[in-house]
C-alpha cells in the first residue's frame, strides 16, 4: 500500500472522500506521526523488519569513517544499527564482496589494500583504511523513510497500511472531537498491528527452524 492509497482509505474512514477538510497538508504530519509510532511499538517483536542492504560506491582511498553517509538525504541517514559490512574494490564485480570484521577498536594501521576491520561507535561507521578506492555494502536495521510521494509504500508488511490509516483515522477523531471515531479506530489499529507483529513474529521462527534443519543435516554429513 503506497501514501496515495493510504490518504483514500482514511478519508473514506472519516467521512471526507473529497479531502475537503482532510488535506494533503493536514494528513501527512498525523500520517507520518502515526507511522513512527507504530514503528516503535513493532520494535519489540525482535523481528527483522527493518533490516536493509545499503551500497556505497566508491568511498575513497584512506577513509576512516562514513560519517558523511549519515548525512540528511545520504545513504545512511536512517540507519540505526549495522550488522554486517562487506567490502571489495570499487567496480568489481559483487561476486567480490568480502566480510570485514566488526571489532571493538579498529586498529591504527599503516594502510594496505584490505579493508580487514571496522566498528559502530556513537553512530558512526569507521573502518580501516585503505590504499585503494573500495565499494561498502552493509546489512543492517533502517528507520522507516519518511512517507513524501504519493507512490512512497509503506515498509514492513504490505497489510501494515491499514494499520496506519486506522491509527491516523483515530487522531484525526481527537483533533477533530469525535470520541467515537477516537476509539473506534485505535482499537482496529490494534488490531491491524498484532497481526503483522504476528506474521513477523511467525516468519521469523520459521527462518530459525529452516537454519536449524540444514545444520542439522550438514552435522549428519560430517559424522
Amino acid at each position: 500500500m503506497n501514501l496515495a492509497e493510504v490518504k483514500s482509505r482514511i478519508r473514506a474512514l472519516v467521512d471526507d472522500p473529497d479531502g475537503t477538510y482532510v488535506t494533503d497538508g493536514f494528513l501527512g504530519p498525523l500520517i507520518n506521526q502515526k507511522y513512527e509510532e507504530i514503528y516503535n511499538r513493532m520494535l519489540s517483536t525482535g523481528a527483522e523488519f527493518e533490516r536493509r542492504v545499503v551500497e556505497l560506491s566508491n568511498v575513497a582511498a584512506l577513509t576512516s569513517d562514513l560519517s558523511v553517509y549519515n548525512l540528511p538525504g545520504r545513504e545512511l541517514e536512517l540507519m540505526l544499527q549495522p550488522v554486517l559490512l562487506e567490502w571489495k574494490q570499487a567496480g568489481f564485480d559483487p561476486t567480490s564482496y568480502r566480510t570485514a570484521s566488526l571489532v571493538d577498536r579498529v586498529r591504527d594501521v599503516i594502510q594496505a589494500q584490505t579493508l580487514d576491520d571496522w566498528e559502530f561507535r556513537s553512530g558512526v561507521i569507521y573502518i580501516t583504511p585503505t590504499v585503494l578506492d573500495v565499494d561498502i555494502r552493509i546489512r543492517g536495521d533502517f528507520l522507516f523513510a519518511p512517507l513524501t510521494a504519493e507512490t512512497d509504500a509503506i515498509a514492513a508488511a504490505k497489510n501494515l497500511g491499514h494499520a496506519v490509516a486506522y491509527g491516523t483515522a483515530s487522531l484525526i477523531g481527537t483533533v477533530r472531537g469525535n470520541p467515537a471515531w477516537t476509539q473506534a479506530y485505535a482499537i482496529l489499529q490494534d488490531n491491524a498491528v498484532d497481526d503483522v507483529m504476528q506474521y513477523l513474529a511467525r516468519k521469523d521462527q520459521a527462518k530459525v527452524r529452516r537454519v536449524g534443519r540444514i545444520t542439522r543435516r550438514r552435522d549428519r554429513v560430517i559424522w
